[in-house]
This record gives structure tokens, C-alpha cells and sequence, in this order.
């Protein structure tokens, strides 16, 4: 049975004293009971003349503790804090991913998707395969909040993301455009078309993304979330071609060309293409400024 000593402090049964400890932030307060080596130390004064220091180690196995406390008791600005004080220390996994769940969740801390999403990522280094997961939700969630602005936007989002999170990327533009590939094949896969051409314009006008460019010229040819537009649809997967997808894209363009050519007059083929080389020449809403693009598009007339 632990008894009280004349500083309010616990002694067990074996002469062992131990302290309380509060944990608060705000009018949260949670109190647990720490071994007292100090005060342990007069009492044996034969063994230790002085306390050794705790080691690193040791002070982030309690503050996870005081973490983990502060959590179940739904004190989460503690919880944070005893977090933030570990990783100062130590790259602690657990401290890596609950602080990241924390700041994913606004709960706390201020909600910060990029913030939560290198937190996953260190996690996910250290082999934690949910946080790579989590890594990528957060990802999304971040990029969702440009859904309503334009293409542009949403490409230098993503460039602000990748540069913070995945600082260690070798490519880092081969990780923005795999990032905003990613995002536009989910809202595709769930038929939500104008949602992925928007963020397939972004890889393929600003990220000169190939495979972004072929599947934004599908859809302009299909009138999938944007209105059918044949012009655009060549110009998109003509410019796949030139870049990375032309595996994919060379029968397509290819195939739209020869469509142009085979439903319109000669006549109405040239027009066709000087409009075409016109919309390269001065930007138009499906297709922006290609001064090299407006001379080949010319040169078919």
C-alpha cells in the first residue's frame, strides 16, 4: 500500500517514492505518478552520491507516455504538445504518427494537411505502411481545397505539397505530376469527370505530363465533363505524343487526324487547322499558348 510523506509525495511499500505529475493545457489537468529517483537517492546515499541524467531515450518514452495520457483523456493540445516535445528529441514513430492524426484532424492544433502529411511520411519511412495511406488521403484533402479555383492553382498546390512533404524526392516535378495524376484517375474512376479533367489540365498544361495530356484529349473527345470538342482533343494528344505517352497516344492522335480530314471538305479541313493554329497562336480556354504547336498546325494546311 503507498502511503504520503510530509511533501505529499507517495512512498510504496518498499521505502520507493514516487511523484505526481500534472498534465495540463487550458482547464485540462491530468495528474500520474512518476518514480521519484531523486528523493530515492537520500535514502540510499551508500549506492548513488548523485542522479544520473534521464537519457534521451528515456525522456521520449515518458513524454509518449504524457502523450498518450493526455489523449485518453481527450486533452488533445497536451497530447500535441508532449508529441512536438518528442520529436524534438527523437523521430519517434508513434509521436510521428499520432501528431500527424492530430494535425490531419484539426484536433488540438490547428488543421494542416501538409503538416499531417509530412508527419505520415516520416511515419511511412520508418515502415509504418497505414500512415502511408494517410500520407495520401491528406494529399487529397489538401488539393481539394482548390477544387473551385483553376487549373493553375491547383498545379502550384501541388508543388507547394510535394516540396514540403517529400523533400527528399529526387524529381520532384515527376512527383507533383504523379501526385495530381493520382488524384485526377480517382475522380475519373468514380465518374466524376469534370473533376479530373480539371486536375489533368493541371499535370498536362503545367507539368507537361504525357499521360495527363492523353487523357484530358479522351475527354474532350468523348464530351466528358467538358463540352466535345474535337480541335482540343487533337491538340492534347498530338502534344502526348511529344512527350512522355506516346505508346499510348500515337493511335489515338493519329486516328483523330485522320477524322478530321475524312468529315470535312479540303476546304473545311484548312479552316479547321488555322483555327487550330490560331487558338496555339493567342491562348483559348482548351488550349493555351504554343508558339512551336501554332506553326505545326499551320503547316498541315
Amino acid at each position: 500500500m503507498d502511503t504520503a510523506d510530509t511533501q505529499g509525495n507517495l512512498t510504496d511499500e518498499e521505502g520507493h517514492a514516487h511523484v505526481r505529475v500534472h498534465v495540463g493545457h487550458g482547464s485540462q489537468h491530468h495528474e500520474i505518478e512518476l518514480p521519484d529517483h531523486e528523493h530515492d537517492a537520500h535514502h540510499h546515499e551508500h549506492d548513488h552520491h548523485h542522479e544520473e541524467p534521464m537519457s534521451p531515450e528515456d525522456v521520449v518514452k515518458s513524454l509518449l507516455v504524457l502523450g498518450q495520457v493526455a489523449l485518453d483523456a481527450g486533452d488533445f493540445g497536451s497530447a500535441a504538445e508532449a508529441y512536438a516535445s518528442a520529436l524534438q528529441l527523437e523521430q519517434d514513430e508513434t509521436a510521428l504518427y499520432n501528431l500527424g492524426s492530430l494535425y490531419a484532424r484539426g484536433l488540438g492544433v490547428r488543421r494542416d494537411f501538409v503538416k499531417a502529411a509530412t508527419l505520415f511520411h516520416q511515419a511511412e519511412l520508418k515502415g509504418n505502411e497505414q500512415a502511408g495511406k494517410l500520407c495520401a488521403k491528406c494529399m487529397f484533402d489538401y488539393v481539394h481545397i482548390f477544387a473551385a479555383k483553376a487549373p493553375a492553382d491547383l498545379y502550384a498546390a501541388m508543388v507547394i505539397f510535394t516540396a514540403q512533404v517529400y523533400p527528399e524526392a529526387v524529381d520532384s516535378k515527376r512527383e507533383v505530376n504523379n501526385g495530381l495524376f493520382a488524384i485526377a484517375s480517382t475522380h475519373l474512376n468514380k465518374r466524376e469527370y469534370s473533376e479530373a479533367a480539371k486536375v489533368f489540365r493541371a499535370g498536362a498544361e503545367y507539368g507537361d505530363d504525357g499521360y495527363a495530356q492523353y487523357y484530358l484529349g479522351l475527354l474532350y473527345d468523348a464530351g466528358a465533363g467538358l463540352s466535345k470538342n474535337d480541335l482540343a482533343a487533337l491538340y492534347w494528344l498530338d502534344r502526348a505524343v511529344d512527350s512522355d505517352a506516346a505508346d499510348v497516344a500515337r493511335e489515338a492522335r493519329d486516328g483523330m487526324l485522320d477524322a478530321c480530314r475524312q468529315d470535312r471538305s479540303a476546304s473545311e479541313f484548312r479552316a479547321a487547322m488555322e483555327t487550330l493554329s490560331g487558338w496555339c497562336e493567342q491562348g483559348a480556354p482548351d488550349v493555351p499558348v504554343d508558339h512551336d504547336k501554332a506553326a505545326y498546325w499551320r503547316e498541315l494546311t
